[in-house]
This record gives C-alpha cells, structure tokens and sequence, in this order.
C-alpha cells in the first residue's frame, strides 16, 4: 500500500564556513500523508494529537538527507516529535 508523503522543511542557517565550505542549520521537518487505516468519524477540523509514542505503532517514512555530513534530534528534556491525525487519515509528522 503506496503512500504519496509531502515534505516540507524550514531552516535557519546558524553556522557558514567559507574556508572549510560547510554549514549548520536548524531545521523543522515536517511530514503528511494519508492512510485510511487511521481514519475516524468526525467533522472536517477535528484532529487528534497523538503522543509520540504511537509513532512506533503506525506506518511512517523513511525518510533521510542525501549527503547528510550529521545531524541529530533536538531531546533535550522531550524529544522535539508531535504527530497530528485527521478524521480522513491524514498525518503530520514533525521532528
């Protein structure tokens, strides 16, 4: 069961090196898809914020940076996660 994902990121560029020719950047990724096994009965605009521990029980992507030099999740005190689910089965995914 394909799923067609959506992606969007906003950056900040935090750190620039001319010399060395690398960068750091803050970055919110941000995922949606739709799977209809998530769906439920409601009205248009009800949504469902889901504690990140359901993330290891529903399909997610696997998504990853080409040519990623490193990079890491921001954990200090929670993990920087939130999942949303709509009535018709559409997840956003942030990290």
């Amino acid at each position: 069961m394909p799923f067609q994902v959506s992606p969007s990121v906003s950056r900040l560029i935090t750190k620039l090196s001319l010399l060395l020719q690398t960068y750091s950047m803050d970055c919110y990724f941000r995922q949606s898809w739709i799977d209809r096994r998530l769906s439920f009965s409601g009205h248009d605009n009800d949504t469902l914020a889901l504690s990140i521990t359901m993330l290891e029980r529903i399909w997610k992507p696997d998504t990853y940076f080409y040519n990623g030099k490193q990079s890491y999740l921001h954990t200090i005190t929670t993990p920087n996660q939130f999942v949303r689910l709509h009535h018709d089965g559409r997840v956003l995914y942030s990290s």
